[in-house]
């Protein structure tokens, strides 16, 4: 499977997630989708077993065998090899296509025999060894929920809609690698994480961040012995370290119960055999699962200071994970209380990478003593890490990783590196690209002192600094002031002064052809008034211009949208597919349209995204390059204001403009419209009016072709087009650079 197939996999289930969930929130439905996708998976994975074992009998195909000594026998090989059993009337397709049924031939209602067939997974395995990892699997699947449909036949209604969704994607289980579901599954993970805000730290620690403990724990490492996660939540952490080195056996626990059995689907998904992991839940600090065991590689990224028993136990203080260490973890913060943990559970061979909060760097009173026993009696620590703030769902303070292990190599001394001003803004948090994740690891394995990013601090240095770890006492990040040529910053004052007089002597000459007062004074608010107030005038004829002679212009004429303009084909590529890296097509994303793309297009004027040689995409032909004169609409959004906004492209070079999803191109089919009108003439207040009319929607808003079409087009005769086409284009320019010299002028005199 080529990587855009795979993206297409994962955008495939996105899409069905998205469109299917309604109103519930993204953390709510995430457990229906992602239990029907995980029953899919099921499914297929035992049709096809059973095909093989089926090979040299008449009836090959599972779905069709009804001999019950066969059932039987592959039922017995089912659960021993599988772990579980799904009979061939329990098949996915065998309950999508009675849920989806023409309802004249017969039933379609399925939930009660659905319901059944997740108690029968479950059922299926009790007193195997496979038991403990599919018992009350399904339990978070509530089909009785009112959140799925207020009335039986609409819940029944919704979720054979779903399964005919799913039931149409091939997983192809039997032609690629298991990784590849179960990278879409963690794809799903991943943006349900995205939309569920707080709770979203509960169960998923962002990738780039998983990937930098994953190979930090295998460092140097092609096989793993085994692998822990003390708050593992969907196991996505734990399944990274795989992909750095071969891994023996995965253990991990989980306070949360719907977490809980998140991840051991998705342990599942990802071909990880029942007997290959033991997943526990109960609270890892009050009741751990796996306390004699020690684990070579120990990875966790636990709820930052989280509060836990600590001394109000009396059992804590002879415990032997915590006794040693003089103090306690104090209640209201449970961070090194983890450390603690791991620190217990840690195999003589093992390495420890584990994610806190910043303040568990230099926090005194207990916390400073259990630091003080690591450093100085143990010497167990090997680096500090810091990250880019907002990172992690559901907080944005800054966090590090903190690196242990029992026979250090360099057990003279600590890494200290500063990664926290390292990293890409993305609209809800930061990222770290590949790039930097590769620095932190290659500063970690190459030991190194790097200016203002790394130092290699000595025992004794950390001693000096009483065993605070605070990374600034150890990386100096100090970027020293440049020296100011007061000169310069005074003719630069100027020019700006003068400049400011000539762009208002501009707006001047130009409001003077509409016979009306030019904005005085600095508002900048006013300002931005005034702008949309000369639009609002032209176009609701209150200000209007006379010809070369001064005659009045002719009226303007109503033509339907349709008749004006005929529709081009657009592409599906959406942000992902896009990057700001150089390449040969540029494409127009409907984000830009809404926030960032002026009515009047100049392709060499604005910053348009270019699309990714991953995307594998080339026009099917030349019509879809943009040309002068197109409209580009965004079709979708999230609120009125950016509904149906359109641009028109003025300037763009030949064939190397697209436009991508959520977009629509109308091309003119004749000459009623000029060049530079049509961008204006559909961001005018008539034509948001009728637009916002016709959209709909209720998470997402959206325009159809067909509404479009109908809507009524107000134009002027040709001439006037022009004259309003040419001033709108030199009053805006000369509007909005009078706001940017005040905005400059105010930066100045804050930075003051």
């Amino acid at each position: 499977m080529t990587e855009a197939q795979k993206q297409r996999l994962e955008q495939q289930l996105w899409n069905i997630a998205n469109e299917l969930r309604g109103k519930m929130d993204a953390d709510e439905f995430r457990d229906y989708i992602l239990g029907f996708i995980f029953y899919k998976y099921l499914s297929e994975k035992q049709h096809l077993f059973a095909n093989k074992l089926l090979e040299t009998e008449d009836v090959k195909d599972y779905a069709k065998v009804t001999d019950k000594d066969d059932i039987e026998a592959i039922k017995e090989e089912s659960l021993e090899k599988l772990g579980y059993f799904l009979h061939p009337d329990e098949l996915f397709t065998a309950i999508s296509d009675k849920g989806n049924a023409d309802t004249k031939g017969k039933s379609n209602f399925i939930l009660e025999d659905l319901q059944a067939i997740l108690n029968s997974i479950e059922q299926s395995t009790m007193g195997t060894d496979s038991e403990d990892d599919f018992n009350k699997l399904f339990e978070d699947l509530d089909l009785n929920s009112t959140k799925l449909g207020r009335s039986v036949h609409a819940r029944n209604s919704l979720i054979a809609r779903v399964l005919k969704h799913l039931d149409k994607i091939d997983f192809e289980l039997g032609k690629v690698d298991a990784d590849v579901l179960g990278d879409a599954y963690e794809y799903l993970i991943s943006k349900f994480a995205s939309g569920a805000g707080k709770k979203a730290g509960e169960f998923y620690t962002p990738q780039q961040v998983s990937k930098i403990l994953a190979k930090i724990v295998t460092l140097d490492k092609k096989r793993i012995k085994s692998a822990y996660d003390p708050a593992c939540g969907s196991g996505s952490l734990l399944l990274r370290i795989a992909k750095e080195a071969d891994v023996g056996s995965f253990y991990g626990q989980e306070l949360n119960r719907t977490t809980y059995n998140l991840a051991r689907m998705n342990m599942i998904l990802h071909d990880v055999h029942f007997s290959r992991f033991d997943i526990k839940q109960e609270d890892t600090l009050e009741e751990p699962q796996h306390l004699d065991q020690r684990f070579e590689a120990v990875v966790a990224n636990p709820p930052f200071s989280a509060k836990w028993k600590g001394a109000s136990n009396p059992l804590n203080e002879t415990d032997e994970r915590f006794s040693q260490y003089g103090k306690l973890a104090p209640a209201s913060k449970a961070d090194f209380a983890f450390v603690q943990h791991m620190i217990y559970q840690m195999a003589d061979n093992g390495t420890i990478a584990v994610v806190l909060p910043h303040g568990a760097l230099f926090r005194g009173a207990a916390e400073g003593v259990i630091r003080e026993y690591i450093i100085k009696e143990l010497n167990y620590l090997d680096a500090v890490i810091g990250l880019p703030p907002n990172l992690f769902y559901g907080t944005s303070i800054p966090a590090c990783i903190l690196v242990f292990k029992k026979c250090r190599v360099h057990d003279d001394n600590i890494l200290f590196v500063d990664a926290s001003a390292e990293f890409e803004k993305a609209p809800n948090q930061s990222i770290l690209t590949d790039v930097q994740v590769k620095k932190i690891i290659d500063t970690y394995s190459d030991r190194k002192d790097v200016e203002k990013y790394a130092h290699v601090a000595s025992l004794a240095e950390v001693a000096e600094n009483d065993y605070n770890l605070h990374i600034p006492r150890y990386v100096d990040t100090f970027e020293p002031e440049e020296p100011i040529d007061v000169e310069a910053v005074s003719r630069s004052l100027r020019n700006a002064e003068l400049r400011m007089h000539e762009v208002d002597k501009t707006i001047s000459d130009l409001c003077s052809e509409l016979r009306i007062s030019p904005p005085a004074g600095h508002n900048v608010e006013l300002l931005k008034v005034y702008k949309h107030g000369v639009m609002q005038n032209l176009f609701s004829r209150t200000l209007r211009f006379k010809d070369d002679n001064g005659h009045d212009f002719p009226e303007w004429k109503e033509k339907p949208l349709g008749d004006v303009f005929g529709w081009i084909r657009t592409n599906s590529l959406s942000r992902e597919h896009l990057t700001d890296k150089d390449g040969t097509i540029q494409n127009i994303h409907y984000g830009d349209i809404h926030k960032k793309f002026k009515a009047n297009f100049h392709q060499d004027q604005e910053e348009v995204p270019f699309i990714a040689p991953s995307a594998n995409f080339s026009p099917r032909s030349d019509e879809e390059f943009c040309r002068p004169g197109d409209v580009v609409i965004a079709d979708a959004s999230e609120d009125y204001a950016d509904i149906g906004k359109a641009i028109e492209i003025v300037q763009v070079r030949e064939k190397t403009l697209v436009a991508g999803l959520h977009t629509f191109i109308a091309r003119p089919k004749g000459e009623s419209v000029v060049l530079g009108f049509s961008g204006y003439l559909l961001r005018s207040p008539a034509m948001r009016k009728q637009i916002i009319r016709i959209a709909q929607g209720i998470s997402v808003l959206g325009v159809s072709k067909r509404n479009l079409e109908k809507l009524l087009l107000d134009i002027p005769h040709p001439d006037e087009q022009r004259k309003i086409a040419d001033f709108l284009s030199a009053f805006n320019d000369a509007v909005d650079e009078k706001i940017a010299l005040i905005s400059d002028r105010m930066s100045v005199e804050t930075d003051a």
